[in-house]
């Protein structure tokens, strides 16, 4: 099967899907705009750490959302992320 690639739209780079996730982490600046928020597979999700899926669930900015997400367990944090996911696909 051919490799899968992601584009960070912020700077315009196709990186492999495998490493979009090492992207979040190095360059937490880069890649929390809607458009690579909505663009992220669940295996990018399932590989996130708990910090990772914290800033993306915070850059998504759910509207009902009243905790803090760093405080929430990884089950809460992964399905909230597929929720800004779906909520980003349909803002972009």
């Amino acid at each position: 099967m051919p490799p899968t690639y992601t584009l960070l739209s912020e700077t315009d780079t196709l990186v492999p899907a495998e490493a979009a996730t090492e992207v979040l982490v190095q360059h937490p600046e880069e890649a929390l705009d809607r458009e690579t928020i909505a663009d992220l597979s669940s295996t990018q999700i399932s590989r996130m750490t708990r910090g990772e899926l914290a800033r993306v669930v915070r850059a998504a900015r759910l509207p009902a959302l009243s905790v803090r997400p760093e405080k929430l367990d990884r089950g809460t944090l992964e399905r909230l992320t597929h929720l800004a996911r779906l909520c980003c696909r349909h803002q972009t």
